[in-house]
């Protein structure tokens, strides 16, 4: 990660969550691709895991499974999540970006995709997503997700932050790139989330060197995190 050029590591922190296709998708081979026929067929044995933030992102999942050894075939779909909101959560990556976290809203209805995985998949999705440090993997009971071309279901994995939400005026911060129908907090690009923790936490250091040092400089990323960590 360090190795990159600054303009390809800036663009990396600033560019979360990371475009989505707005529309169903089967991720196979490392890419994206139309949802084929029948492909509902194929979700038999395999677990639905709400994705909220870059993992919805065809790129990300490129990444995350850039050195898979096994055949990949990973259905995508569009859903939307009754009484959530995708908010930035009081942490940053460790390719400088804040990043997304599930939190509960009343009345809102909130944009997600939901991937469906075998369980050798979600074991490689675990190890990405910082289990027990960052995240912890959570078993939904008792909702409403309503899945494009599927119907709703009222179960599913999730990943929410163990750091809690980032709080800014004393309510979360909601991401701006995901829509949500009654949205009841502020919302902000990445840009944007990441110059308030800037001026919060150094507000003497440019945009680009703070996201820099971030991803550089593992020992001043955790003492950040503690920073937001105790807001949250």
């Amino acid at each position: 990660m360090t190795t990159l050029d600054l303009k390809t590591l800036i663009a990396l922190a600033t560019g979360y969550p990371y475009e989505f296709p707005a529309c169903s998708y089967l991720f196979a081979d490392h890419a994206r691709h139309p949802l084929p026929a029948g492909i509902l067929g194929e979700l038999t044995g395999r677990i639905p895991v709400v994705a909220c933030g870059s993992n919805r992102a065809p790129e990300q999942l490129a990444r995350k499974f850039r050195d898979w050894p096994l055949p990949l075939r990973i259905p995508v779909l569009c859903a939307k999540l009754a009484g959530f909101d995708v908010v930035y959560s009081a942490h940053f990556t460790r390719y400088g970006a804040v990043p997304a976290t599930l939190h509960p809203c009343p009345g809102a209805t909130v944009d997600v995709a939901v991937q469906w995985l075998t369980p050798a998949e979600l074991e490689r999705m675990d190890a990405t997503e910082g289990i027990g440090i960052n995240y912890d993997r959570h078993h939904l009971t008792g909702i409403d997700l309503e899945i494009e071309g599927f119907g709703t279901i009222h179960a599913a994995e999730t990943y929410l932050s163990r750091r809690g939400p980032l709080i800014d005026r004393d309510t979360p911060v909601a991401l701006e790139a995901i829509p949500c129908a009654g949205r009841a907090w502020p919302a902000l690009n990445q840009h944007g989330v990441l110059d308030l923790t800037r001026l919060r936490l150094a507000p003497k250091a440019t945009l680009d060197s703070f996201i820099h040092a971030i991803v550089t400089d593992a020992d001043y990323r955790l003492r950040l995190i503690e920073l937001l960590a105790k807001a949250a």
